[in-house]
């Protein structure tokens, strides 16, 4: 085995056919014949005397040696990416490109106001936004396909630092004329009997819902779950259903809809930019990251902004 024969272009064949588990798929991607990645394959087989793949038939499957070589591989062509990047930045924010994961709650409503205020004060960097659960934010940001994550914190993989922005708690959101609407607040246990729509349980919003009836004893009666925000608020706007949003998901005062916050208990969410722990910040993402905390700090319940409307129960969130 002689690691120093192994060229880059090898460890980037190798983890594009590791993540595709498919060497025709892999060979589109990276713009190859499948014969040539599958000849490179084997010359890194080769030099290191140790097979990668277990190959049955057209399925490969990464052999314990593979397994092993993966997150090294990954983590070099993370630091060359890295570096370019870097050496790039040095001429300014004026070109390449920012991979930011976002949750579905925050991109809604303010994304669009961050990429504008982003865009306007560096029009050379191209954005990609990309709504996506928590797990899926965390996943990419510590395999490097994300150079920043808007997410709960804290993250649970431990690769992964996080810095708050604001905590905000889950309101009760329902037709103007909802009964429930009516009060000055509502706890969790009397929900029990009320017809709910809400996110499906791959999200975190509707796993800390779940917790919240678990703790006070209840069962939901869940009769739709979705797995858009703008879905959940149409069908409110339109059933005699209610649902359990944070503030920030709705973008501004909806038509007809009215919200009550909820106790007993009261659930709470703190929202915050994530980051892969000791790897070097690029330029483009800590600007965008500044935009964001000030568009979303001027978003939350106890920002800058006053409601639109101080004196009505219609949701007045930004």
């Amino acid at each position: 085995m002689n690691l120093a024969l192994m060229e880059l272009r090898h460890l980037r064949y190798f983890v594009a056919v590791a993540e595709a588990a498919h060497f025709t798929k892999a060979a589109a991607k990276l713009r190859v014949t499948q014969p040539t990645l599958s000849h490179q394959i084997r010359q890194l087989e080769g030099q290191l005397n140790l097979a990668l793949f277990d190959r049955i038939g057209r399925r490969i499957k990464l052999t314990a040696a593979g397994e092993l070589l993966l997150p090294h591989a990954r983590r070099v062509m993370r630091e060359l990416e890295e570096a370019q990047t870097a050496l790039s930045e040095l001429q300014g924010l004026k070109g390449g490109q920012l991979r930011v994961g976002i949750m579905q709650t925050v991109n809604a409503c303010v994304i669009p106001e961050i990429v504008s205020r982003f865009s306007a004060a560096h029009p050379g960097i191209r954005v990609t936004c990309s709504d996506m659960a928590v797990d899926d934010i965390e996943s990419g940001l510590e395999s490097g396909k994300l150079d920043l994550g808007i997410s709960f914190i804290p993250a649970t993989r431990s690769p992964l630092e996080g810095e708050h922005v604001f905590s905000e708690e889950l309101v009760l959101v329902a037709r103007a004329a909802h009964p429930l609407m009516q009060r000055r607040s509502v706890k969790i246990r009397e929900l029990s009997a009320v017809p709910l729509v809400l996110l499906s349980p791959k999200y975190c919003t509707r796993q800390l819902i779940d917790r919240a009836f678990a703790e006070a004893q209840v069962r939901p009666e869940i009769r739709v779950e979705m797995n858009s925000i703008e879905s959940i608020v149409a069908t409110v706007r339109q059933s005699d259903l209610a649902t359990i949003l944070p503030p920030l998901a709705l973008c501004q005062r909806e038509a007809g809809l009215a919200s009550v916050p909820l106790t007993d208990p009261k659930p709470r969410r703190s929202v915050g930019l994530l980051w892969l722990r000791g790897a070097q910040r690029r330029a483009a993402a800590q600007a965008f990251a500044t935009v964001a905390e000030q568009a979303l700090a001027e978003r939350r319940p106890h920002g800058k902004r006053p409601p639109l409307d101080p004196t009505s129960k219609q949701l007045a969130f930004g």
